[in-house]
């Protein structure tokens, strides 16, 4: 009998952790508030994951065909300097974020700047904390833009409407300090010969827009989600199998979490002495998204707070405002700093200095405007 190797146990966990930290938060926290109250099954919104669920099969689909990074290749080889190609690279992240989340829109264009940094041999940081800026505030718009709206947008029961009523101007502000930042940019003349990308056209496209629709539909609730999640398992199962092993299924799983917490703790009595105390305004609840973002991320935030207030447009805003700042501020941001770290090691101190700094100027820039144009 092979012997436990307690080390190798230690190590493995100590990793499991670092990597999916937010999930054994949301698991600890679920099980800890279950020793206090009894959960409830119905505490679980199968709305938001099988939505997430299907998005994420659909998106991986699009991801796999290189839809976006045919889109994105083709814009920047009519590039002629570093600010239009920079430009090209936070429009093309900006916007794709909106419909695809903010994590996948960096997954697919943070490793085409990379590649450009590497063919002209320049210094792509400060291009890459801009997109992260782009992908964490162009998602804000759309309920599918990013987990958060997704869940708060079937939480307080938004439409169409009054969800874009609430985004759209920080939207619009979030463009406008893309485009300060990009004034700033050097205009010297720059081209990158980037190889064309194949995209894997016909029915199989076509089927992915159309499951890619009735996702949309779904989200504004049009079409009925079993419904949604029926045809969409069934036609990739037909279609293509190896999808599946490319879910978040950790997301998954700390959404379940979050769940069971925010409903053990809505039984408890105190929680309505600390809904009117600090969260019982518009601008206590947009402060309180913000700040808690920066230690938790602004997805469990979202979950957590949602359970004390229900006002809803500021902690929509806050919780989106509050992706600025902190690296784990949003988990998107993590994900373009570990590939910026994976090729330029040695620049890691220099890039998070470089993420404060323009992150902090977004959070000062940002946090007053909204809160004026829209909670004030």
């Amino acid at each position: 009998m092979k012997k436990v190797d307690t080390k190798e146990i230690w190590e493995f966990s100590r990793n499991f952790v670092k990597r999916e930290g937010i999930l054994v938060l949301a698991c600890c926290l679920a099980v800890l508030s279950s020793l206090v109250v009894t959960p409830r099954a119905e505490y679980i919104d199968w709305h938001v994951l099988v939505l997430l669920f299907c998005l994420m099969l659909v998106v991986g689909g699009f991801k796999k065909r290189r839809i976006l990074d045919h889109c994105a290749v083709w814009l920047l080889r009519r590039c002629n300097s570093l600010r239009q190609i920079t430009a090209a690279l936070l429009l093309v992240t900006f916007v794709g974020s909106m419909l695809v989340t903010n994590d996948v829109a960096l997954l697919t264009f943070v490793p085409l700047t990379l590649i450009i940094g590497r063919e002209v041999g320049l210094d792509v940081a400060k291009i890459i904390i801009w997109q992260t800026l782009a992908a964490n505030l162009g998602s804000m718009l759309t309920p599918m833009g990013n987990p958060q709206n997704l869940f708060l947008y079937a939480r307080y029961e938004f439409d169409s409407v009054s969800f874009l009523q609430v985004t759209w101007l920080p939207t619009l502000l979030s463009g406008a300090l893309l485009g300060l930042l990009l004034w700033r940019q050097q205009n010297r003349p720059l081209r990158v010969n980037l190889a064309s990308v194949q995209v894997e056209r016909g029915w199989g496209l076509g089927i992915l827009d159309l499951l890619f629709l009735l996702c949309v539909a779904s989200v504004f609730r049009w079409f009925d989600h079993w419904l949604l999640l029926a045809v969409t398992v069934a036609v990739i199962m037909a279609t293509d199998r190896g999808l599946f092993r490319q879910i978040d299924y950790s997301l998954l799983v700390t959404f379940c979490g979050f769940f069971i917490f925010i409903g053990n703790l809505t039984q408890l009595e105190f929680i309505g002495s600390i809904r009117d105390s600090f969260l019982g305004s518009a601008a206590g609840t947009y402060i309180t998204g913000i700040l808690a973002s920066q230690f938790i991320s602004n997805v469990p935030a979202a979950m957590l707070l949602a359970a004390f207030t229900e006002r809803r447009e500021a902690l929509l805003l806050g919780v989106n405002i509050g992706g600025l700042g902190t690296l784990i501020a949003s988990m998107a941001s993590v994900i373009s700093y570990k590939l910026f770290a994976e090729e330029h090691p040695a620049q890691i101190r220099q890039y998070l200095l470089l993420f404060l700094y323009y992150n902090a100027i977004g959070l000062l820039l940002l946090v007053p405007a909204v809160y004026f144009l829209l909670l004030y």
